[in-house]
């Protein structure tokens, strides 16, 4: 096993050899003996031993308490003070510099042997310590969540560059503050406040609202977070802080937003799709049986629509449908309903007409868009459109019969001529489900 290396500072001569001839009898190795602190600091840093025994008053400009803050501060060696003398003012000097014991002159060596040993092995923790606390704020600070922390009185001890960049404030103008000056949340749905402190989340009762997100409010704006929370207790089990993790959920918003919308929406088209013009139709029929009011269904069909698939390719006849959706919305009111079903296949809910006379104008209006070409940017694509008309409530009192219904009065629009409108009160034919034609 290495010995470990010990440098002597001490001006009076024989007072060091003493010193020297006692470490070295309890099996330690001696560097150097020094007499000033330029001296002491100077080869420190050359020869790095493993502790400093340290007279306090030395030769020269410097003494021992400076000499030895200049080795702790730049190369981290351990100090033990060897001193005659124990005064208020020297003690309080030495204590500045933290030093790894304070060895009172005349000692044994049993005394020195105590104090080396003592102070290389609180040495040795110390560095495991810092190791530990680097390897922590390494991990704090490269994980892509927010970490704040607080001592027992909420106010903020520690806080990483996430932190800083979601809450939108410098860590060093955040330590010390209240939790609450530094964390500003309100409620996503409400907008109140929601206060944090070590004693909410202390708490037994949850200090956060169960049925809504948060806001964090930043000095730009509203960001969408989510934050749990965490006591720091002592080896007593007492709380002596708090841990806060929380990130940016404004991309996941999204997502459940869009997933929300799609539920419901066309991906294509983004026009509703068949489930919510159902819920639509089922609402309009509602209220047109109870103010005893009209609706019109009417389902369009494009004219050779597969064609179109066939010679141009799909790209190309995703793009005339988006135009289509397009053309539709400008011609139906707001409070109309246009829907995708899928394929080529459009419905429209006219939840307020007055009389059929309406449903036909709408259906003329709906030819007519169609009889100008659709320009795709790269080419202009002309493509008419079949439709059929049920209307309430003689065509149907219920979503099922009317949808059904319209959809027969369509068929039989396509096997007339195309490029028209059928109305199902005046189909003459038998209305059964016939084969599809393009």
């Amino acid at each position: 096993m290495n010995k470990r290396r010990i440098l002597v500072v001490e001006d009076e001569r024989l007072v060091a050899k003493h010193i020297e001839n006692m470490v070295c009898g309890l099996g330690y190795d001696v560097v150097a003996v020094e007499a000033t602190g330029e001296d002491a600091v100077r080869t420190t840093f050359e020869k790095l031993p493993d502790l400093v025994l340290m007279d306090i008053m030395l030769r020269g400009e410097m003494d021992g308490i400076t000499a030895s803050e200049q080795i702790w501060d730049r190369a981290a060696i351990p100090v033990v003070y060897l001193t005659a003398y124990a005064d208020e003012y020297t003690l309080e000097r030495a204590k500045v510099t933290e030093p790894f014991g304070y060895l009172l002159k005349p000692f044994e060596e049993r005394e020195l042997y105590t104090a080396i040993e003592m102070a290389l092995y609180k040495h040795k923790m110390d560095m495991r310590l810092k190791e530990r606390e680097r390897w922590l704020a390494t991990i704090l600070a490269s994980i892509g969540d927010g970490v704040i922390s607080t001592d027992k009185e909420g106010r903020v001890s520690f806080m990483n560059s996430v932190a800083e960049a979601l809450t939108g404030r410098k860590k060093v103008d955040c330590l010390g503050k209240g939790l609450i000056e530094v964390l500003n949340l309100a409620g996503e749905k409400t907008g109140k406040k929601v206060l944090v402190s070590v004693r909410k989340i202390a708490g037994k009762k949850p200090w956060l609202p169960a049925d809504q997100g948060l806001l964090l409010l930043r000095p730009d704006g509203k960001l969408p977070v989510e934050i749990g929370a965490a006591l720091i207790r002592d080896e007593k089990d007492d709380i002596d802080g708090t841990v806060l993790v929380f990130r940016d959920v404004t991309q996941r918003k999204q997502q459940e937003q869009r997933l929300n919308f799609l539920a419901i929406h066309d991906s294509l088209t983004e026009l509703p799709n068949r489930t919510l013009f159902n819920d639509r139709l089922t609402l309009a029929l509602a209220n047109a049986s109870r103010r005893e009011q009209k609706i019109a269904v009417m389902m369009l069909d494009l004219d050779r629509f597969k064609k179109v698939n066939d010679t141009l390719g799909h790209s190309v006849g995703d793009r005339l449908l988006k135009s289509v959706a397009e053309r539709l919305l400008h011609v139906f009111r707001k409070g109309d309903t246009v829907a995708r079903l899928g394929g080529d296949e459009f419905m429209v809910l006219l939840p307020d007409v007055s009389n059929v006379e309406a449903a036909v104008r709408a259906a003329e209006r709906t030819l007519k868009a169609f009889k100008k070409a659709f320009d795709l940017k790269d080419r202009k694509i002309h493509i008419t459109a079949s439709i059929g008309i049920a209307i309430h409530p003689g065509d149907g009192e219920d979503a099922e019969t009317l949808t059904r219904n319209a959809d027969t009065a369509m068929y039989a629009a396509k096997e007339e001529s195309r490029d028209t409108f059928k109305l199902f009160s005046q189909l003459t034919f038998d209305p059964a489900p016939r084969g599809r034609t393009e």
